[in-house]
């Protein structure tokens, strides 16, 4: 009985010995899933953080790999930028390229505008330069070719010497439409031409109109060098009482320019047989050669500085200029028998056609006209080099 008794005794014991085992086992298991909850925790948080419990080797690993695979993940995101990220960066960019190609439109204009400046100064340049055969400025045009007739009546004369005198032996000069030739032969170069030329268009433009009127100026190796003109070559004039027939046979530079035709040479050989210039025949009425107004009064003036002073009663420009443009316009009017009467007809034009030769106009074609007279006491012609009348043009 008594060996019964510790057998079972032993048997209890084992029994408590197995549920201890087991609560440590169960207390052990508890204890390892609160150390592998606290390390993911941890890994989540903490991404490095080492689990504090002890256990199986399994748990902590994966804890370390999945803490290392997050922070490679964060590294890779952070070296390649998010889609928002890369947005402002092309923005950036599209606004430096639209930026740079505003710029070179700018620039691009800034050439244009330039270029077009650079033209202007250029043209301007060559119409201004000496000898340059352009444009009349048209506020210049538009005063000497519309002076006031008071200004014109208060000048007169100007105390100027008659620059008219009378052709003989001459059938009456007509021009291509029928109504009184005024020709004009002169040459570019010339400074007396150049001179005149003011006071003959002052006259002109009481019977007509200039729609075109080059300016120019005289040659720069001669008298007087670039004295402030304007040249008939290329101009245009219009009259309902003459025909205005202009020749410039050289320019500038001597070289020919406008050849004569047949009749016009004859005429110049017969009235003007030293071929100078300038010379003047109205209707073969009246006829001027060489120097009316003093070039020397012109030197160193400007166009407008002349068309200026001409306009003030009080100086030598406007009394040598004006004075003998009144001359020119009494003999017009003799030729075109007193029209228009608005010009003609005025006191001082009537007074001046008194002064000029009256002489009986002679009809034969086979009568030479005898210059002796005429030709005594001229005025100087040009000073370039003599010219003959056989020269050929």
């Amino acid at each position: 009985m008594a060996k019964k008794r510790k057998k079972n005794s032993g048997s209890g014991s084992s029994a408590v010995q197995r549920r201890a085992q087991i609560q440590a086992q169960a207390q052990l298991q508890s204890r390892s899933q609160q150390s592998t909850s606290g390390a993911n925790a941890g890994g989540v948080q903490g991404g490095n953080a080492s689990p504090r419990a002890s256990g199986t080797t399994g748990a902590p690993t994966r804890s370390v790999s999945t803490s290392t695979a997050r922070s490679s993940t964060r590294t890779e995101s952070t070296s390649r930028p998010s889609s928002s990220a890369r947005q402002p960066q092309r923005r950036y960019t599209r606004q430096r390229i639209s930026g740079r190609t505003r710029w070179l439109i700018v620039a691009g204009a800034l050439v244009v505008v330039l270029a077009i400046i650079g033209g202007f100064i250029f043209l301007s340049q060559q119409h201004s330069s000496p000898g340059a055969r352009g444009g009349t400025d048209p506020e210049v045009l538009n005063t000497i070719t519309r002076l006031d007739a008071n200004l014109l009546a208060q000048i007169g004369t100007g105390g100027q010497k008659n620059p008219l005198q009378a052709v003989t032996n001459r059938d009456r000069l007509v021009g291509p439409h029928g109504k009184p030739e005024v020709f004009y032969w002169g040459a570019e170069f010339c400074p007396y031409c150049a001179a005149e030329r003011w006071s003959l268009v002052v006259a002109l433009s009481r019977f007509g109109h200039f729609s075109a009127l080059p300016e120019t100026t005289s040659s720069s190796s001669d008298v007087y060098p670039d004295t402030a003109t304007f040249t008939f070559y290329g101009s245009s004039y219009t009259s309902s009482y003459i025909d205005f027939v202009p020749l410039e046979v050289e320019d500038r530079n001597q070289q020919p320019l406008q050849t004569p035709n047949q009749d016009q040479q004859q005429l110049v050989n017969a009235l003007n047989p030293s071929g100078g210039f300038p010379f003047l025949d109205i209707a073969n009425i009246y006829m001027s050669q060489g120097q009316t107004v003093d070039p020397g009064l012109l030197s160193g003036l400007s166009q407008k500085d002349i068309a200026i002073q001409m306009t003030n009663s009080s100086t030598s420009i406007s009394k040598s200029i004006l004075g003998v443009a009144n001359y020119l316009t009494a003999g017009i009017c003799v030729a075109t028998n007193d029209q228009p009467a608005s010009v003609c007809k005025a006191s001082f034009i009537q007074t001046i056609e008194k002064q000029l030769p009256r002489l009986a106009l002679a009809r034969s074609d086979s009568v030479a006209v005898n210059l002796t007279s005429l030709s005594e006491g001229l005025p100087p012609t040009s000073s370039s080099r003599p010219r003959s009348g056989s020269r050929s043009i």
